[in-house]
């Protein structure tokens, strides 16, 4: 809605906006492409958010935990959707490729618990 409202009164799209004023100050444009981005998609954010902690070597663990720990379980539903969209493959078996051992046994538990939560 930001994103439209600024574009029938300016003419231009805001993300494109950001790009030119924040040419040469790139963790300002990355920062204000989040906030954005958040704002129009939270799904969408946090999917994106989950892939690019555990993409390539190493786990962004802290960022994994931080989404999937303090999402309720309907927000949870729907990132897990949103996730296999856009990426054509689970979230749970994303988690399960890229983390071993304890930690991946509770991340699996936590995403496993809304269908769990359902059928009870």
């Amino acid at each position: 809605k930001l994103q439209e409202k600024y574009y029938e009164t300016e003419g231009v799209e805001l993300d494109s906006e950001l790009e030119r004023v924040t040419y040469y100050y790139k963790y300002l444009k990355d920062g204000l492409v989040s906030l954005l981005t958040v704002s129009s998609d939270f799904y969408y954010y946090c999917a994106h958010e989950l892939h690019d902690a555990m993409e390539g070597v190493g786990t962004d663990e802290e960022a994994v935990t931080r989404i999937i720990a303090t999402r309720a379980d309907k927000d949870l539903g729907n990132i897990k959707e949103v996730f296999s969209d856009a990426f054509g493959e689970t979230l749970r078996s994303f988690v399960q490729g890229d983390t071993s051992g304890d930690y991946e046994e509770i991340l699996v538990a936590l995403i496993g618990l809304l269908k769990v939560l359902v059928i009870v």
